[in-house]
């Protein structure tokens, strides 16, 4: 693990999705609450797990939606959240989220092509930060998706 600045991280991969969000007429909102330290992470895997929840989002929502990014400090947590408009997930579906493999039966509708693991894996990578994933939804008005993960200094 490195320092690792996850303000510019979040920045970068946003802009990495940013043309397939305005195709999709999705605008992608950042807000970062605070001043975010570097904290020591494993940079690249860090990267996937905050591009998947960003891709998800955009994936998942309606056109014209927004996807909000938050960023902030809780105590000696860093926390990062998206949340969408999108589809939800079925209450009855919800406790397998994490599960390797996962669809929801209305995600697989959406997009027939996903393999079920981007979810799997980010909760592998938090856990080795030493942190909890984040997550809430309710079908037909949205998810949100994120981590929490200790502020320590290398």
């Amino acid at each position: 693990k490195q320092n690792g600045d996850i303000v510019k991280i979040v920045k970068e991969e946003i802009a990495l999705v940013d043309v397939m969000a305005e195709q999709r007429s999705i605008k992608i909102k950042l807000a970062v609450k605070g001043k975010i330290p570097e904290i020591p992470v494993d940079i690249e895997k860090m990267r996937q797990v905050i591009l998947n929840m960003i891709d998800n989002a955009i994936f998942y929502s309606r056109p014209g939606a927004k996807v909000a990014v938050n960023l902030s400090v809780d105590g000696e947590m860093l926390e990062f959240t998206v949340k969408d408009s999108g589809i939800g997930i079925p209450k009855s579906e919800q406790v397998g989220i994490f599960g390797k493999f996962f669809r929801a039966s209305n995600a697989r509708k959406k997009r027939p092509d996903g393999t079920g693991i981007g979810l799997f894996l980010a909760k592998k990578v938090i856990l080795l930060h030493d942190g909890e994933m984040i997550f809430t939804s309710e079908e037909g008005k949205g998810s949100t998706f994120g981590f929490r993960i200790p502020i320590r200094q290398l």
